[in-house]
C-alpha cells in the first residue's frame, strides 16, 4: 500500500514512468496534510496557558475541531491508495477484449463502472475536504500565535486539494455514459470551490494578521 511507503518511496514512484499513482493519489496525500497541519496548532493550543483564559464554549469548539480534523485524516489517507486502484481498473478495464459483441458489451459494461468509481474517488475527497475550512479557520482565530503560519499553510493546502479533486472528476466525468451524473459530480465540485474560496481566504488574512 503507497500509505505504508517511505516518504522517499512515495516520490520515487510519483515521478517514475509508472502512470499510477499520479494527481489523484497526490491530492488526497495533500488534502490529509493540510488537515494534519490544522491538527497540528490545535494540538499546540490545548493545554496552553493562553488556552486556559478560553470560555467553555471557545475550549469546547477548539476541542471538537480537534475531532474533526483527526476524522477527516483517518478517512483522507485511504484515499491516497484507492485512487490509484480506481484507476487501474480504468485500464483494466481498458484491455478488456472486444471480439464479440458479448465482449463489447461487457467491456462497456466495466468501464463505464470504472470510471463511475473513478469519479467517485475524487468527488469524496472534495466532499470531505469542505468540512476541514471551518475546524481551520476556528483555530487560525483562537490557535496558538507561533502556529498559525501552519494553519495558512494548512488551508493552502484543502484548497489545493479541493480543486485538484475538481480536476479528476472532470477528466473522468466525460467517460461516463450517465450525463446528468458526471455533470452533477462536477457541478458539485464547482460549487465547492465557489463555495470555500471565500473562507481560504479569510483563513490567509486571519492568519497574517495573527502572525
Amino acid at each position: 500500500m503507497l500509505v505504508n511507503e517511505t516518504l522517499e518511496e512515495y516520490v520515487k514512484d510519483v515521478s517514475s514512468s509508472k502512470p499510477a499513482p499520479g494527481g489523484g493519489s497526490v491530492s488526497a496525500l495533500v488534502a490529509s496534510l493540510g488537515v494534519a497541519l490544522s491538527s497540528m496548532v490545535y494540538n499546540l493550543t490545548i493545554g496552553r496557558k493562553f488556552y486556559d483564559e478560553y470560555d467553555s464554549d471557545i475550549k469546547d469548539e477548539i476541542e471538537s475541531g480537534l475531532k474533526i480534523c483527526e476524522r477527516l485524516i483517518s478517512e483522507l489517507m485511504p484515499l491516497v491508495d484507492e485512487d490509484k486502484k480506481a484507476y487501474e481498473d480504468v485500464i483494466k478495464a481498458i484491455k478488456m477484449p472486444k471480439n464479440t459483441d458479448e465482449e463489447k458489451a461487457l467491456r462497456s459494461q466495466k468501464l463505464d463502472e470504472a470510471y463511475l468509481k473513478a469519479i467517485n474517488v475524487p468527488l469524496k475527497l472534495a466532499r470531505l475536504l469542505s468540512e476541514g475550512f471551518a475546524p481551520t479557520l476556528l483555530i487560525a482565530q483562537y490557535g496558538n500565535p507561533n502556529a498559525i503560519s501552519d494553519a495558512a499553510v494548512g488551508a493552502l493546502l484543502l484548497f489545493a486539494g479541493l480543486q485538484s479533486a475538481y480536476i479528476n472528476v472532470k477528466v473522468n466525468a466525460k467517460f461516463l455514459k450517465d450525463k446528468s451524473l458526471a455533470d452533477s459530480a462536477v457541478e458539485e465540485c464547482e460549487s465547492l470551490i465557489k463555495r470555500y474560496e471565500p473562507v481560504k481566504d479569510e483563513i490567509l488574512n486571519t492568519s497574517i494578521k495573527n502572525l
